[in-house]
């Protein structure tokens, strides 16, 4: 699915693109023609992976496709502006034997072309999960570290110069269950690391929180109840925003409910909102029908406009026919357009 949406929310162009073998989709890259790169990663059934790159204009017709299988396996994880017109790429390889290991790749988009490329070596089975560029164009990688049989991991950092020279490597402990992990830093350069897991013990979820220097010396960390991270925004303002979602029980029915929290350079909550059955898309579905389930949501990514305004967006799980309490339920893409401050109108 490609969608367009203006800054009110008014959808512009919506459709749906070329997608066989597609295991995951996760960036779209603005071109310095004004045409889009949606990037992405398919899978055949021999557990090869390779890159989905599908160039789009702006009414979301496709006009080039590199979608092919190779020999060798390469799952791309993240890319990130590294420039205006440069992107770097984390993918994580692998060949018959070998072990998985991350490679990263700059490419400049005036010319399509490789810029430079490294391998992050390593002796263990490592996965990337975000790259991020700090304003030093000093580069921060996210991943994940298995153990030999892969039934264990555990998040790694690596910083990097801006050639790819590895500065440190940092190995985190955390509960071995979390979902997903992202980082992001504050002005000065401080990270701020965020994993969100549950609590099998009690059936709730919650995030964890772990602030460190650029030399990599730890500062901070603490445990956020009652929301499962997927990800972490700054904000202009130097406020932090984390998305993900709430685990929440509705007569004997066990949903999650997407949930932001924002809060202050001194860990403190300034705002919070969890998705209910008081908002859409519950309220008109329960009005049309009060036995249907409510619909389950989550929020996977967030950005802040230049206006200051803040958009999540995700999926939410509903009923494909709003007035049977037993219909099939889908997917459908999810936004929310908020104040600065988390504010909604």
């Amino acid at each position: 699915y490609f969608g367009r949406i203006d800054k009110k929310g008014n959808l512009l162009v919506q459709t749906v693109l070329v997608s066989e073998n597609l295991y995951d989709l996760n960036k779209i890259i603005i071109l310095p023609d004004q045409n889009i790169n949606v990037y992405g990663s398919i899978k055949n059934d021999k557990n090869i992976y390779s890159s989905y790159i599908n160039t789009v204009n702006a009414a979301g017709k496709s006009k080039n496709l590199e979608a092919k299988f190779s020999v060798y396996s390469a799952n791309l994880n993240d890319v990130t502006y590294y420039e205006e017109t440069k992107i770097l790429m984390a993918e994580t390889k692998s060949g018959k034997n070998d072990l998985l290991n991350i490679s990263l790749t700059l490419i400049d988009l005036n010319t399509n072309q490789q810029v430079w490329n490294k391998k992050i070596n390593s002796e263990n089975n490592e996965e990337a999960d975000q790259v991020y560029i700090t304003k030093g164009k000093n580069i921060i990688l996210l991943g994940k570290k298995y153990s030999d049989d892969f039934s264990k991991y555990v998040p790694i950092i690596y910083k990097l110069s801006p050639s790819g020279e590895q500065l440190w490597k940092k190995v985190l402990s955390v509960p071995g269950n979390f979902f997903n992990q992202n980082l992001t830093t504050d002005e000065t350069g401080n990270l701020y690391y965020i994993c969100g897991y549950s609590r099998e013990s009690t059936g709730t979820c919650e995030t964890r929180l772990y602030t460190f220097t650029p030399e990599n010396e730890s500062i901070n960390n603490m445990v956020f109840q009652e929301i499962s991270a997927n990800g972490i925004l700054g904000l202009k303002n130097g406020n932090f925003l984390i998305y993900g979602s709430n685990v929440v029980v509705h007569e004997s029915n066990v949903i999650t409910k997407s949930k932001f929290m924002i809060f202050d350079k001194n860990l403190e909550i300034v705002a919070e909102k969890q998705m209910s059955v008081n908002d859409y898309p519950d309220n008109v579905l329960l009005k049309t029908n009060e036995k249907s389930i409510p619909s389950s949501s989550d929020f996977n990514t967030a950005i802040q406009l230049s206006d200051g305004r803040i958009i999540c967006a995700g999926r939410v799980y509903m009923p494909a026919a709003k007035a049977k309490n037993d219909a099939d339920r889908q997917n459908n893409a999810f936004i929310v357009i908020m104040n600065s401050d988390g504010t909604i109108n």
